[in-house]
């Protein structure tokens, strides 16, 4: 097997800064997306909430394209916001959409992949260790924190033969095409459910269903102020706050006594929606955590979990604006609003012939979540290993 070797990036690739496109450059619609920090603050590429510039202003930033497979990097960010920091947040560009980099936004390019392979960079790139040594480097406040190409190029790493990256490369590569495409089946069979709910209750919805508030069709139960149990002695529990019902749980996540009331403990597959702050409601996909405050655990010993989870979700849009309206630092809604809700409930037949649709999309969801869990903590386990070289691969 070939000898690895001490190197620093800068001498196999280089890092390329967006381009300072203009305030009035961008626009809600137009010829071609711009990446910006916020696009791939999370490490997934979001493309959702993109601004577009014309063809004219493209043709100015031609050098600042984004190709199918390029590194892009966050050059600027906030500390607080993830486990290590935006800033070194790393994702792929993999589109077929010409789209161009915003400034503070790089792209890494290798000069010679003959010597080191983009698929070997990328991997190293997103590994926590790197993210977290440009986090300990970047300058400015916490709040606005930078980095700079010369600090990206500066990073020391061991690097093995062609070969050998390639083979690291395709097994990291398989774990994450594995969780790409079931977070894509997940992501159909959540529209396909929702389709579905739209089209019993909106559009074909009968005039001779009862009509109740949310809050009587589900318990909703708040959570705790955690920091009354703090864990003193044995195993603790990690705190689920809003931050870990949008990521799961990292290595800034709060824990607490693991003698919270069972009925505060969330478990996968629990629905939990926060009233506070960003106002989502999500099914539970990580490990089992302790309620926290600002934070609602949903059930029903009535009706079944789909049929509350989808009436939540279908007025989360009327929270969020109620939630905007409040003239405090941290919308929110209040009970009153649940009651307010007012949700149209089908007979007990009707019901159980939804379910029959319903509980099986829902299930597969959960079980798809699982798997990505799972393969999750394999690659992130096999990441620095096979990265580092403690782990060698033939």
């Amino acid at each position: 097997m070939s000898e690895w070797r001490e190197c620093v990036l800068g001498e196999y690739a280089k890092v390329i800064g967006g381009y300072a496109f203009k305030s009035e450059d961008f626009l809600e619609f137009g010829d071609y997306p711009v990446i910006k920090i916020k696009n791939i603050a999370s490490g997934i590429l979001n493309m959702t909430e993109c601004q577009y510039i014309m063809a004219n202003i493209a043709s100015k930033a031609a050098r600042f394209k984004a190709e199918k497979g390029d590194i892009l990097i966050a050059m600027t960010g906030s500390h607080i916001t993830q486990p290590s920091s935006m800033v070194g947040r790393v994702t792929r560009y993999n589109s077929t959409i010409e789209a161009y980099i915003n400034q503070r936004v790089g792209k890494i390019i290798t000069l010679d992949n003959s010597i080191l392979s983009e698929d070997f960079l990328y991997h190293f790139m997103v590994q926590e260790d790197t993210a977290y040594s440009l986090a300990n480097i970047a300058s400015g406040s916490a709040n606005q924190a930078n980095i700079s190409a010369g600090q990206i190029e500066a990073l020391s790493f061991v690097l093995p033969c062609i070969e050998e990256q390639h083979t690291i490369a395709e097994i990291l590569s398989s774990l994450d095409d594995k969780i790409d495409l079931l977070t894509r089946q997940n992501t159909t069979l959540e529209a396909l459910a929702q389709t579905y709910f739209r089209q019993w209750f909106v559009e074909e919805a009968s005039e001779e269903w009862e009509t109740n508030g949310l809050d009587e069709i589900a318990d909703f139960l708040n959570g705790l102020p955690l920091q009354k149990y703090p864990c003193k002695i044995g195993e603790p529990l990690y705190v689920i706050k809003i931050k870990e019902l949008n990521g799961g749980f990292n290595d800034n996540s709060d824990v607490c006594s693991a003698n919270v009331p069972e009925k505060y403990i969330v478990h996968p597959g629990d629905v939990v929606f926060s009233w506070s702050g960003s106002l989502v409601v999500d099914i539970w996909k990580y490990n089992k955590g302790a309620l926290n405050q600002h934070l609602f655990k949903v059930t029903s010993d009535k009706y079944p979990k789909w049929f509350f989870y989808y009436w939540i979700k279908y007025y989360i849009p009327e929270f969020q604006i109620i939630a905007e309206s409040k003239a405090t630092t941290m919308g929110h809604i209040q009970r009153g609003h649940l009651t307010a809700a007012k949700v149209l409930v089908p007979s007990n037949d009707e019901i159980a012939i939804m379910s029959e649709t319903m509980q099986p999309l829902i299930g597969k969801i959960e079980i798809n979540n699982a798997q990505i869990q799972t393969l999750q903590k394999l690659r992130d386990t096999l990441l620095p290993k096979l990265i580092s070289g403690e782990v060698r691969v033939k």
